[in-house]
């Protein structure tokens, strides 16, 4: 798949600038500050790599949020984070510690409301950017294998955005994932308008 380096760029600023929106928000719930980074940005064809192959190496148990939408582009946007990096992120965040099924109930509420906070960040530096409605439904979340999910997640995914997330708490530091799932069409159309903002000399992000 033959995409510009200055698209992919604009595309790793774009997921930056809402990334380092929600970190304001993400400061509020954990007390503390907060740095969010995201040092890689790949795009590829979903059905032609594996994550081996992309050297991602998500473990079988993870947890993840998942924001699905429609408009000029179509598909969802996830957050993926590992299980024990989950646990670390929600005691970080809340301070609290308990039984493994404390900590379950309390995983799932802390990641719910995380994960929505940083993937809508990141879809309203998209719309308002590129200039473009979208439409989105309620954040989904579920456990489990990655490599089965991400093939679930709208009906004819093509192609795929992956961007690696830091997460830098009180000198920690947790990785996750931020994965696109959307159709062949939607990466032209986002591709045309990031290259238009280009053109028009208005690519200051």
């Amino acid at each position: 798949m033959k995409i510009s380096e200055e698209v992919i760029d604009g595309i790793r600023e774009l997921i930056t600038i809402g990334v380092g929106s929600s970190a304001g928000m993400i400061n509020e719930l954990a007390k503390a500050h907060v740095a969010l980074t995201v040092p890689e940005v790949r795009i590829f064809e979903i059905n032609s790599i594996t994550p081996s192959a992309l050297d991602i190496s998500v473990p079988d148990e993870s947890s993840q949020v998942i924001l699905s939408f429609t408009g000029e582009f179509t598909g969802s946007l996830s957050l993926i984070i590992s299980y024990q990096s989950a646990i670390h992120l929600v005691v970080l965040l809340t301070g609290e510690e308990g039984s493994p099924d404390e900590m379950d109930a309390l995983r799932v509420e802390t990641l719910i409301e995380v994960g929505n906070v940083i993937i809508s960040s990141i879809m309203s530096s998209f719309s308002i950017l590129l200039k473009t409605h979208l439409s989105f439904l309620h954040p989904v979340y579920r456990t489990g294998k990655w490599v089965e999910n991400k093939l679930i997640i709208n009906s004819h995914p093509e192609v795929g955005i992956f961007a690696r997330t830091n997460f830098h708490i009180l000198d920690r530091e947790i990785e996750g994932f931020l994965f696109f799932s959307m159709t062949s069409d939607s990466l032209v159309h986002m591709q045309d308008a990031i290259t238009n903002i280009m053109e028009r000399g208005f690519y200051d992000f």
